[in-house]
């Protein structure tokens, strides 16, 4: 028995560092996003975000992403840690908001930004985002 423990603590330890690859192209990928939003560029921001997500700011904003991705008020911010964990990963930024992504047929896409720890359990509502899928 404490060698399966072992095995599954290594398994997760693992899981949770994920692939060098895989960490670079989420990091860029949030990288692109926010350099996007600063310099204005809404088509490249917006390539960056999973379908659903684009979907769900056309949707909330009724205009076509470019034009709206600029009004989440999100400002360029440098990634101080990534954690990948399989096929998602979370970005933190430097200026306290966090970056959720997840991998799919595009590659890796952002699924929430503007993401910031929400009042109350964690469990309840751990975060709350300027735009999620």
């Amino acid at each position: 028995m404490p060698r399966s423990l072992a095995l599954l603590a290594l398994a997760v330890c693992m899981a949770g560092c994920g692939r060098a690859g895989d960490r670079d192209d989420a990091r860029a990928v949030t990288e692109r996003f926010l350099t996007a939003l600063d310099r204005g560029d809404g088509t490249t921001a917006c390539a960056q975000l999973s379908p659903d997500t684009r979907a769900a700011l056309v949707d909330e904003e009724g205009k076509p992403c470019r034009e709206a991705v600029g009004s989440l008020g999100l400002q360029a911010s440098a990634v101080a840690r990534l954690q990948l964990y399989v096929t998602n990963a979370k970005a933190d930024l430097a200026n306290g908001d966090s970056a959720f992504l997840s991998q799919g047929a595009q590659g890796w896409r952002l699924s929430a930004v503007g993401c910031r720890p929400a009042r109350g359990k964690p469990a309840d509502a751990p975060y709350e985002c300027a735009l999620e899928a």
